[in-house]
């Protein structure tokens, strides 16, 4: 059996076992007689809780500490070369100068982390992987590459002057990172949320940050050739901006409910094409059903409560709204990016009609090639909603109506639909 395949049963640490060992560290960071380094290798320490406790200077080198309690904890100058951080809390843990080559860190929680000066590159150590959920057994299906903070929560980390070449950082969620000097080069930070982030003299050479939110990042003094900004997010307008038209927004939306109110008769129907929307300020319970808005932007707008029935809202970017309790029913979504907006109790369900020869007929809400990664329906309304090819990537349906919805083609991973109504829904067969 290649070593690419063969399958590692990690001696499991107990708890009363690490505590010994946190005991004797602690008299050997104070130099007491009796005490020693922690120097822990190729072990399974998964859940584990190291709470506030002090392993400066200690060694866990290829380590499993998923879903560990780390918070607080002190982890200065300390060997986590290929660990496995995966759910891991590290809340307000201090990693300065840590040794975190080829570490795994997807969906911890890393926020008031301090990682100044923490070595985040590539590493070559076998990573070892549980086989599936329910089985103590770990595979060494590849190697260590680079540091995988996919999805992790690094909210007012500080990643000063760290080196972080390579390393992934895709859908993570960096608000008001400090990341002054740090070393990003070739680093791929698609989809993560970077508003208010100080990127001042950092090295993003290379690195991708396609999708990513960047409102309000500094990125003064930045070395940046090469990097992918393909529909990031910033604070400069898109396409043209709401102030540039003729009419405030205000009379554009009182003509506009003029034209539904007399069936087109009167007013003229709101048709935005391209167009900024964020200095329009609030736009939280405005009366917008059946407007036009392609290829605009709404993103991280409040538009809670907001009527926008049968809206025509395809290509637009709604990526952070908050859209709770919205009436979006029978509205088309197609191609939009809707990543982290919060659709939490609204309601998408479809609208009867009737044709002139008295035939009713539904129309329903459409996400056709939508991204939604992330994005919260909690207790929404989706009753026959379209879904086909979109990417719901850790999307949050509980406690949705899905009956009747259709999610032939979409991406699926890591999403959530518990105690979601799924009767007849439609999901691509495995």
């Amino acid at each position: 059996m290649s070593a690419a395949h063969e399958t590692f049963d990690l001696p499991k640490m107990s708890q009363a076992e690490l505590n010994e060992i946190i005991r004797k560290h602690q008299m050997f960071l104070t130099a007491r007689s009796g005490g020693a380094r922690a120097l822990v290798r190729d072990r399974d320490l998964s859940g584990l809780s190291f709470l506030g406790q002090n392993l400066s200077q200690s060694d866990f080198t290829g380590c499993i500490l998923a879903q560990s309690d780390l918070t607080n904890a002190n982890f200065e100058s300390s060997t986590l070369f290929g660990c496995d951080f995966s759910n891991a809390k590290l809340a307000n843990t201090r990693l300065v100068r840590a040794d975190m080559r080829g570490a795994e860190v997807g969906a911890a929680d890393l926020s008031k982390a301090d990682l100044t000066g923490a070595d985040l590159r590539e590493g070559k150590t076998i990573l070892k992987r549980k086989i599936k959920a329910d089985s103590d057994k770990f595979s060494a299906t590849a190697e260590a590459g680079a540091v995988q903070f996919t999805g992790s929560d690094l909210s007012d980390a500080v990643l000063t002057g760290a080196t972080a070449t390579s390393a992934n950082f895709d859908d993570a969620i960096l608000l008001n990172a400090k990341m002054q000097g740090a070393n990003l080069n070739g680093a791929t930070l698609k989809g993560a949320d970077m508003s208010q982030a100080d990127l001042s003299g950092a090295d993003i050479r290379n690195a991708d940050f396609s999708y990513a939110t960047m409102t309000g990042a500094n990125l003064e003094h930045v070395e940046k050739s090469g990097s992918n900004f393909t529909l990031t997010l910033t604070g400069e307008t898109v396409g043209k901006d709401i102030q540039e038209y003729d009419l405030t927004l205000d009379e554009l939306v009182i003509r506009h409910i003029n034209w539904v109110a007399t069936a087109g008769r009167q007013g003229k129907q709101l048709v935005l094409i391209e167009t900024d929307m964020r200095k329009a300020g609030a736009l939280s319970a405005k009366k917008l059903t059946a407007i036009k808005a392609h290829k605009s932007t709404f993103a991280e707008m409040d538009l809670r409560g907001i009527e926008m029935q049968s809206a025509n809202l395809d290509g637009s970017d709604f990526r952070k709204c908050l859209m709770h309790s919205g009436d979006l029913r029978a509205s088309s979504f197609r191609g939009a990016l809707m990543n982290r907006a919060d659709l939490s109790k609204a309601n998408l369900n479809p609208l009867s009609f009737k044709k002139q020869d008295g035939i009713a007929y539904t129309i329903p809400s459409h996400f056709e090639k939508a991204s939604l990664r992330h994005a919260i329906f909690t207790g929404a309304q989706l009753r026959e909603a379209r879904f086909n090819d979109a990417d719901l990537t850790e999307a949050d349906f509980t406690n949705c109506d899905l009956r009747q919805a259709d999610f032939t083609g979409a991406t699926l991973t890591g999403a959530v639909f518990d105690g979601a109504m799924l009767e007849g829904a439609i999901f691509d067969k495995k």
